[in-house]
């Protein structure tokens, strides 16, 4: 085949046709040319018009031909539309005045979502700015075009850009697994600033939302959403349990720091471990440990209480069993056991609805990795602009441009 047919093809051309092909293994430059006669799409509504005049001829950068640099050059028609008056044809390799082709946008985007924009400048060599530029533009046409009328349940939480806790809030669609907004900060504005982007007709079709229990994200989401149902992540709740648990070991190890150092030395984990989960060797020292009065041994047993509260089918006998579970922690003379028992009675009613819509943060905290191995292959952003861009187009599922040609 012909690398002027390879070019149509690939290009989609019919008003079209290559005038030349030159060029050596340094680069290819293709000419174009209209075809004599033929009426042109008009760029603003697409009704087909003569041609009114030409410009001046201009390049635009195509995908390399087996590694080839190669570039496109044609003289742009004007047109006399009835509707719109004089407009530049629409060009069917090229949007506006951009200086990249559609394939290179689709291409240096689609590789872009797998690899370092770094390392995919690099392999069709082109710069960093060409390859962001294409990215944007990616991320532009998804976000204009992505679905959102099925979104019904969201998670809220925090990921950190880079040292020195730089934190950027994201918003996931948890039933379709998909980024849907991502801001620098997580304090109150930064969620208020979702909200107002996300509008008021899309934010009254959310039935449930679901975060940890940080304040400003759950006194936005009453404020903004008073119809969703708002469900504190159960495993954040746990954490918050396990640190109070590590935190009577840390207390008691210092008591008995003179008489037994040896004794809670390397047991952080059978305390904070599920007991299935447990080693030999580990159950064996738990068994031990369990006989002595001590008061991590208390700590370990209401830690596994309370995970008990999420067998109950109905909201009513959970809340019965947290208030006997609430007793057992404020008179267990434990002080990280107390503050958690009255961490879980401000926050009850929420924490109580996900026995109505059992939704968690899971998907949220997997798709939280995933944008940290994003960040991590590009060593990080500088910018928040490039890392909200980077994150919509690897973690968003957004649709990308449309082409006769696949690149991946």
């Amino acid at each position: 085949m012909l690398i002027e047919s390879i070019v149509r093809k690939t290009l989609g051309v019919k008003d079209h046709r290559v005038v030349s092909v030159e060029g050596d293994l340094d680069g290819l430059v293709i000419e174009l040319d209209k075809k004599r006669s033929r009426k042109l799409p008009c760029s603003c509504c697409g009704g087909r018009a003569k041609v009114y005049d030409r410009l001046p001829q201009r390049s635009w950068r195509h995908v390399p031909l087996w590694g080839i640099p190669t570039n496109l050059l044609y003289r742009p028609a004007r047109v006399r539309c009835p509707q719109c008056g004089i407009k530049v044809e629409k060009l069917p390799w090229a949007k506006g005045k951009d200086r990249l082709t559609i394939p290179l946008v689709i291409a240096l985007a689609t590789w872009s979502r797998l690899l370092a924009m770094e390392v995919v400048a690099k392999l069709f060599g082109v710069s960093w700015p060409t390859v962001g530029a294409a990215v944007r533009r990616a991320v532009e046409y998804g976000i204009d075009r992505r679905k959102t009328d099925g979104v019904l349940y969201i998670g809220v939480d925090e990921v950190s850009r880079k040292k020195g806790h730089v934190y950027h809030t994201v918003v996931y669609d948890l039933s379709a697994g998909r980024l849907l907004w991502t801001g620098a900060g997580r304090g109150k504005e930064t969620l208020e600033r979702f909200f107002a982007e996300w509008g008021e007709e899309r934010t009254k079709r959310i039935t449930a939302i679901c975060c940890d229990m940080w304040d400003p994200y759950a006194n936005v989401i009453k404020e903004k959403a008073p119809q969703a149902t708002l469900v504190f992540d159960k495993f954040h709740l746990v954490r918050h349990l396990l640190k109070a648990v590590d935190a009577v070991r840390k207390d008691e190890a210092r008591e008995l720091k003179k008489q037994e150092p040896e004794l809670l030395k390397g047991t952080k984990y059978i305390w904070l471990k599920n007991p299935w989960n447990l080693t030999p060797k580990q159950r064996s020292r738990l068994g031990r440990l369990e006989k002595l009065n001590l008061k991590i041994n208390r700590a370990y047993l209401l830690k596994e209480s309370f995970q008990e509260v999420w067998d109950f089918s109905y909201r009513g006998c959970a809340r019965r069993y947290l208030k006997k579970w609430f007793w057992w922690a404020t008179h267990s003379r434990l002080k990280p056991m107390r503050d958690f028992a009255w961490l879980l009675r401000r926050h009850e009613e929420d924490v109580l609805n996900w026995f109505k819509v059992p939704i968690t943060n899971g998907k949220v905290e997997a798709m939280n990795n995933n944008a940290k191995a994003v960040s991590h292959r590009s060593r990080g952003f500088r910018s928040e602009k490039w890392f909200n861009t980077i994150m919509l187009h690897c973690l968003g599922k957004m649709p990308m441009p449309e082409f006769v040609h696949k690149f991946a």
